[in-house]
Order: structure tokens, then sequence, then C-alpha cells
């Protein structure tokens, strides 16, 4: 068992010695180590050399069976294994072969000459006397000992026993047993155990063993192995695949199949069937919203990541270049957040271990609003080990909802309130706290009477105007806002995109935060007058107990100190003796 070691960082002297910390003859540094400093500082000297010999133990390493077993079979042995081996094969054969003498006819008689070899041959188990051998196949023993079947006239050879066919169908016949040799005799052993065992009980009851017929029919039977009995014995042997084949029912409808595939393959070559592209506008920032696309770009999504997409979009279509604005988080799991920025609005937002992660996670955020048709991809991606995004798969089946559905559509407001959303003036409000001051941005409205009961409300946002038509000021809010969002975010067009941008779920983890210190802020109240303050208290302990909770996790499981005579590896030079 071995264990993974981390030494203490006490900032006086490493433990990694490089050429240049090392000076040599030709060097320009002098190490001149001064008697009088050695002698004038044990204590710290003693102390740095106590530091540098503990190690915290992370983590074990358990050693397993094949490697237990390879270290217990070494040996400390000046022979090498080819020597042993050797001797080991002159002592066998040596007593192998024995020459020996004797005399026949009486002592005048000349002594006859021979040699004794020890032959191993396989104990024959399971005779099938039915089973015959074909026509100029014979059976030897081979000097392994295993049975080999020989056909003379064309000298092929075999150790599994043949069969002949006849008229029955090569690729669905019943398989004699004996063709299988493995199979056969493990059936034979565990016939003869069973066997011996019933003959064991004949033999106290009437002292005699019994005589057994058996029919060409009963043995066919026993002795044939179907296609599912060797399938399922050589699956634990081999490794087999599956496919699928088409079977017609007729002639002429195999003619019409391949007909048809020849004609396919004659076409002009396509892309595969899982190639997916993504196809957008290219728009100029000077040009409005309703401005015709001066073009149209095409991307290939496959083996980019969700950064060079982004940057590709928004560098095409957008003629922008998206930003990054990176924040330090007390979460230690997460500690660092990334947010994408684009003309001054902000999109996606995505925490993680690291600055690159967080920027990862922000990207894909991006892409999910910018790009719904992402969505598919990003959620089937399994190069992804975790989720990066900040909704949970119940919030995207409730969003899903309003993929669907335009900026100016309508029905949102009616949607929003049936679904607990907020409304689009909400939303509306949350960008421009996000995004722009609410001095720079003030929002303004008026409604004028039209003819037959309709009404026309314009707001304005900053330099930005909404004119629409409606029948009361409730609805001529709602639907004024989603025209300002959509100005705003000229290359979004679902409401979905602007509810993971704006909604109750971006917003979920501020007002958390915000709704904990206004916890804390209320204990105050309930201080008494000479008396601790027990709810302060309370608070304390409980995040006392979470901060432990926390450095637990990262405790080390034991402190290692090796042996005295162990020499560890230290650095040549004092950083406080160097004479420049």
């Amino acid at each position: 068992m071995s264990a993974i070691m981390e030494v203490e960082e006490d900032g006086s002297v490493g433990n990694e010695v490089t050429d240049d910390q090392v000076g040599g003859e030709d060097g320009n540094v002098n190490c001149d180590v001064e008697e009088e400093d050695a002698t004038s500082m044990p204590d710290q000297q003693n102390l740095q050399e106590d530091d540098l010999r503990v190690f915290h133990v992370l983590d074990e390493y358990v050693y397993s069976d094949v490697e237990k077993c390879d270290t217990a079979n070494s040996s400390d042995s000046d022979i090498s294994d080819n020597e042993i081996e050797a001797m080991l094969e002159e002592g066998l054969e040596k007593d192998a072969t024995k020459t020996v003498e004797t005399k026949l006819n009486g002592d005048g008689a000349k002594p006859v000459q021979y040699k004794e070899h020890k032959v191993v041959t396989l104990e024959e188990l399971g005779y099938n006397h039915f089973d015959l051998l074909p026509e100029s196949w014979v059976q030897i023993t081979h000097k392994s000992g295993m049975p080999l079947y020989l056909h003379k006239p064309t000298r092929v050879c075999t150790f599994s026993r043949p069969y002949y066919l006849g008229q029955a169908r090569a690729r669905k016949h019943a398989v004699p047993l004996s063709a299988i040799p493995c199979l056969q005799y493990r059936k034979a052993l565990e016939e003869e155990k069973a066997s011996m065992q019933e003959n064991a009980k004949e033999t106290d009851l009437n002292g005699l063993r019994t005589a057994k017929i058996e029919t060409a029919e009963e043995n066919k039977a026993s002795q044939s192995l179907g296609p599912f009995a060797i399938q399922q014995y050589c699956k634990s042997l081999f490794r087999f695949k599956t496919s699928s084949r088409l079977r017609f029912v007729s002639w002429s409808d195999r003619r019409r199949f391949v007909k048809a595939k020849r004609i396919e393959k004659q076409q002009r070559p396509t892309f595969p069937d899982d190639t997916k592209l993504i196809k957008f506008p290219i728009q100029n920032p000077e040009d409005g919203p309703d401005a015709k696309p001066r073009g149209e770009w095409i991307m290939n999504p496959n083996g980019k990541s969700y950064i060079c997409i982004l940057h590709e979009y928004v560098q095409h279509a957008l003629k922008k270049q998206p930003t990054y604005e990176f924040k330090a988080l007390e979460n230690p799991a997460t500690p660092y957040s990334a947010t994408v920025i684009i003309n001054g609005m902000r999109y996606g937002y995505g925490t993680g271990t690291s600055k690159k992660q967080a920027k990862l996670a922000a990207a894909r955020a991006s892409l999910e609003i910018l790009i719904p048709e992402m969505r598919e991809k990003i959620r089937n991606d399994k190069k992804q080990g975790t989720k990066t995004s900040g909704y949970s798969e119940e919030d995207e089946a409730s969003l899903s909802i309003f993929d669907e559905i335009k900026i100016q559509d309508p029905r949102v407001a009616e949607f929003c309130a049936k679904t607990t959303e907020p409304s689009p003036y909400s939303i509306l409000l949350t960008c421009l706290q996000r995004n722009f001051d609410t001095k720079e941005m003030p929002i303004d409205y008026k409604m004028n009477a039209l003819h037959r009961q309709t009404n026309e409300f314009i707001m304005t946002v900053g330099s930005h105007v909404a004119r629409v038509v409606c029948k009361n000021k409730k609805e001529g809010k709602q639907r004024a806002s989603q025209a300002i969002l959509q100005v705003l975010h000229p290359h979004i067009t679902s409401w979905g995109s602007l509810l993971r941008l704006y909604g109750n779920r971006s917003t979920r983890n501020v007002k958390e935060k915000k709704q904990e210190e206004q916890e804390i802020t209320m204990l105050q109240s309930k201080a008494s007058l000479n008396s601790p303050n027990y709810a302060i208290l309370d608070k304390l302990k409980t995040e006392m107990m979470k901060l432990h909770k926390e450095k637990t996790e990262k405790k080390p499981i034991g402190i290692f100190i090796p042996p005295e005579d162990v020499s560890l590896p230290t650095s040549g030079t004092q950083l406080n003796k160097i004479e420049l």
C-alpha cells in the first residue's frame, strides 16, 4: 500500500533542485557556507528539517491481486530464470528416458537393450457407437496425447471429429456432440460422475448393475446439438456481433429493392444523414431590424467547441466581437464566473472551477439563447460529462413551451400569467437594470384613443419608440414592452430565450443571497437587554458547521514521517547564504 504525499509549504526551502539553483565551476553564483552562520542558528535549521520530513497523506493506493502475486513471487536470487529452466529440463530428460539391459533365454543369451518412454494419451470417455467416421478418415493419436483425425487421400488433419452431412442442409442441420470435443468431454465427465452415484446405489440394493438399451433415435436426440445450444456454449468462449439482414418474400421484391439501391448510388453524393448545418442571415449593424439581409452564412457545428461556434456566429451574423467578464465567487465548488457581453448587452452566464470552464459554460448558455436549435445538440453532446448550464431538466421543460413563441406574439402576456413567469414589462425593467442606467433609459408612455374602441399605446425608452394598437392600457403596456425588447435584442426571435436571460431562474441565485442577508439582519431585532442573542448564535453555529464540513472534506487522512535514516531530496543552495 503506497501513499500520495503533499509537503507543507513553509516558504523557506524547496524540494526540487535545478541547474540554475546549483552552482558549478563555470557558474556565476558562488554558494559559500560560513561556519559562523551555520552554528549561529541551529534551532532554526532543525525546525526546518523537521517540517520538511512531515508529509500529509491525501489518498491511499491499494495493490491489486496481480501486483501482490508479482511482489510475493519476486526473489533476490543471483541465478537467472533461463539457467533455472535449463537445469529443470536437463533433470526431466534424464528421468524420462532409461536404458535397460535384460538377459533372455538363460545366462548365456545376449542381452536385449531398449528404452522406456512415458506416453500420455487422452482417457476416452463418452464414446458414441452410433457415430462412425466418414470414408477415408482414420483416427490416430498425436504426440500431445490428443486424438487426431486424418484424411488419407488429401492428408487433411483436424482435431474435431468429422461427420458425414448427407442430404441435410449445411446451415441448419443438427451438429453431433462429438464434433465439439471440449463440450463432448465436459458432458461425458458430468455423466460419468452421475452414473457412478447411481451405480453405487443400485449395487448396494441388488448387487448387480442394470443394462441400458439405447435406440438410434434416442442417441440422435441426446448426442445432437441445435443452433441455440451451440450458440449458448460458444458465447462463453467467443464474442458475437448482431447484424441486420433483409429477407424478401419473393424474388420480385428483391429485384425491386436492388434496383432502387442501384439508382440511389447513381445519384449525386450527399452529406450523411446526421449532418447538421446552422444557417443564419448576415446583417449590418447600421441597417434596421426590418432591412433585408445582405447574405447568408452556413456553419457546421460538428467538431467545434461552444466558444468557437459562438464567436463564429457573432462575428458573421452580428458583425460584433463577444467579450467576457470574469468574477471571483465565494463558492469553493465554482470559484469563478463568466458573463458573455455582446454589443454592451449581457447574455449567457456560467460558473466553473476555472476561468476556462466558466467561459465554456457562459458560451454554452449564450448559444441556447441566440440559437434555440442548438439546445438539442448541447443536450445530446456526450463529451460534456457534467451539466454546466444553470437550468435543470424541469426548468428546460417549462421554458421549452416559449421556444416556439415569437417575442411580439400577442399571447405572450397571457401565457406568462398562466405559467407564473414574469410579464413582458417586468422583463423589460430587469433588462434595463442589468444593462443600462435607469436615469439614462427612462420609460415614458402615453395612450391615444382611436375609432371603434381601439387605442394607440406609445412607449418611449431612451431613443427607442414603440407604437402598438390595443384595447386597453394594460394590454398596450405589455405589447409595447415586447416591441422594445425586440428592438434591444434584434437577433433573438423566441420568448423562451428572453426568459432564460431575464426570467425567474436568472435572478434565483441573487434573490437567495439577498434573502440570506436579510435573515441575518432580521436576527438583530430579536436581541434582549442584558442577555445574549441566541438567534444570532444559532445562525453562527449553523454557518460554522457548514464551514467545518467543507474543511473536513479537504482534510488529509493522516501524516507520514519517513525514518531518520532515509534521506530526502533537498536543495543544494540556501537563499540566505548566496553572495552575489
